[in-house]
């Protein structure tokens, strides 16, 4: 059905060609041209059609049309556009000024003018209700808006030309562009699904990393935080430690300034005898041992120690107390030595 309309028009238009060189001489150049058509050769048709239409006598109808046809062919759609424009024009009350009507709309398609092709494509519509080639021209001017990406109105037009032109050749063209704007559609739709999905994605990973690095932030500070206490503790135990040192090295100046002052107040003694100093001895003895069967032996383990955690300065307060306690001692021993 596609290939059977263009048959009868070339058939058609061969005709009219073969009546017309029946009725009248035409030129040679018109004469190779109009062969060079009949055999596809379409370069060889434009320079012998172009030629002859350079003459007057060549001029006419006919030759122009077969110009226009022969510039399609070839892909020469701006001479097509010129040509029917022209022949339109000089030629309006001919058989073929519809013909070039819609050959021109179609030239305007392929250069990608499609607003202008629409136009007039619309018109040849408008004028030629009855033609054969109305549902052609309507499948030209969907293909314009599918190219324009206006799908909405391709498809309607597809749709008509297979709902009310079921036998045109064009009905096998329009299925395949709605099946290829439905598809585009559902297309369009699975790419907006995944762009929302990954875009709910991307803000999920995006929280996900804002919450990672605002843990990992607070580790940190309370890490921190942890080393300033623990070197705030540090400060305290050394001070504490210098104070205890200070303390002891004063204590121990007090002993050596205790027996200084001592040994410088004692009277000169004289030396016993022999026999006197054994008595002495013995009587030592015997008090030293009044003594020790009257108090305890000390141990450095007695002096309790509260709130200390540093073994050495737990030891510099032991021993600071246990030259206090000797201290003591000294002091009260010597005062019961003056009551004696």
């Amino acid at each position: 059905m596609k290939t059977s309309k263009r048959f009868l028009i070339c058939a058609f238009t061969f005709a009219a060609l073969v009546f017309s060189l029946q009725a009248q001489k035409y030129t040679p150049d018109q004469e190779r041209g109009f062969d060079a058509y009949r055999k596809s050769d379409w370069t060889s048709a434009m320079f012998f059609l172009r030629k002859a239409g350079s003459s007057s006598a060549g001029y006419d109808a006919e030759t122009l049309y077969m110009l226009v046809m022969s510039e399609m062919n070839a892909g020469e759609y701006s001479s097509a556009v010129t040509d029917s424009s022209l022949f339109v024009q000089k030629f309006a009350k001919s058989h073929y000024a519809p013909y070039m009507l819609f050959q021109k709309g179609r030239a305007l398609h392929f250069l990608g003018r499609n607003e202008d092709a629409v136009l007039v494509l619309s018109d040849f519509c408008h004028q030629n209700q009855d033609s054969e080639l109305y549902a052609s021209a309507l499948y030209w001017i969907a293909e314009c808006f599918y190219a324009e990406y206006n799908f909405d109105s391709a498809r309607s037009l597809y749709e008509r030309i297979v709902i009310d032109f079921p036998s045109d050749s064009k009905v096998t063209d329009s299925r395949y562009r709605i099946e290829m704007i439905n598809q585009r559609e559902r297309e369009e739709k699975l790419v907006y699904l995944l762009k929302v999905t990954g875009e709910e994605n991307l803000a999920a990973r995006e929280d996900y990393e804002r919450q990672i690095k605002l843990y990992q932030t607070e580790d940190k500070l309370g890490l921190r935080r942890n080393l300033t206490d623990a070197r705030k503790r540090i400060e305290d135990l050394e001070s504490q430690l210098a104070a205890e040192k200070r303390l002891n090295s004063e204590l121990s100046a007090t002993n050596a300034a205790l027996e200084s002052s001592r040994t410088s107040v004692l009277p000169p003694q004289s030396v016993p005898s022999p026999e006197v100093h054994a008595e002495q001895n013995t009587q030592t003895s015997k008090q030293g041992a009044a003594q020790s069967a009257s108090q305890p032996s000390v141990n450095m383990n007695d002096f309790p120690l509260d709130d200390v955690y540093d073994p050495e300065v737990a030891a510099l307060k032991r021993k600071a107390y246990f030259l206090q306690y000797l201290l003591n001692e000294q002091q009260r021993q010597e005062k019961k030595n003056d009551k004696n």
